[in-house]
């Protein structure tokens, strides 16, 4: 059978066993690493994102240059059966020569056109091919962070949820051997007094306010059988830890 400092001592404990539950139950459903989380995965996203529009980008200035590149082959064909018939001679009629001279210099300058065109999209795909490897390699780096950050969550998670399992099996086991009167007390008392309802003493000082405790009174707490002692200025119980 226990004396009064192992029982008090039984719930002090309870108590710190119950603190460090409720600090591990706390640091398990973290917001700030679950928000650290989200907001590296809306950066991959982004990432993902900016990959995909630079892919339909390019893919849309390819496209847009096999058009013309295919145009001025036509006009290439155009302007080969024209000059046939500009040198073939059976151009007579002054008027009919101008007309082909002019659909010449009209097919030419739409050739040159394209040409031009197609130059100056060329060196914007390259502009945004460059882009789109940045834009992979930064995905991919954000991607590797989140695997990473995921991973680290899920292994913190595991060892807080172990944690908590052996912490809610010792408070069971440690409430079930408290004196009921002490349990009430407990109870009681907690809530008002932020979770510490019993303190060790240090020296001649109350543990939690550092109250100096009078010799009378330190010399029940050391005998210790005359029930609970609060602290007269935080309220909260005393007793000798050896």
């Amino acid at each position: 059978m226990m004396d009064k400092k192992q029982e008090l001592f039984l719930l002090y404990q309870y108590q710190e066993a119950r603190r460090q539950l409720a600090t591990c139950e706390e640091e398990l459903t973290d917001p700030d690493r679950q928000k650290a989380i989200s907001v590296l995965k809306g950066q991959v996203q982004e990432a993902l994102n900016e990959v995909e529009r630079l892919r339909k980008e390019c893919g849309r200035l390819k496209m847009a240059n096999h058009r013309l590149e295919d145009e001025c082959r036509d006009y290439e064909v155009q302007l080969c059966q024209l000059d046939m018939n500009l040198y073939g001679g059976n151009i007579s009629a002054p008027k009919e020569l101008e007309q082909l001279q002019r659909r010449i210099a009209e097919y030419q300058k739409a050739k040159a056109d394209r040409e031009e065109a197609v130059l100056s999209q060329l060196y914007l795909l390259e502009a945004k091919e460059k882009e789109l490897v940045l834009a992979q390699k930064k995905g991919d780096e954000l991607q590797g962070q989140l695997v990473g950050a995921v991973d680290e969550e899920a292994k913190r998670v595991a060892v807080l949820q172990s944690r908590c399992a052996r912490l809610t099996k010792e408070v069971s086991g440690l409430k079930a051997a408290l004196p009921k009167e002490l349990l009430e007390y407990y109870q009681r008392s907690a809530k008002a007094l932020r979770g510490i309802a019993i303190i060790p003493i240090k020296e001649n000082t109350c543990g939690y306010c550092h109250m100096i405790i009078s010799t009378a009174v330190l010399a029940k707490i050391k005998k210790g059988n005359s029930g609970i002692i609060v602290c007269e200025n935080c309220g909260r119980g005393l007793f000798e830890q050896k």
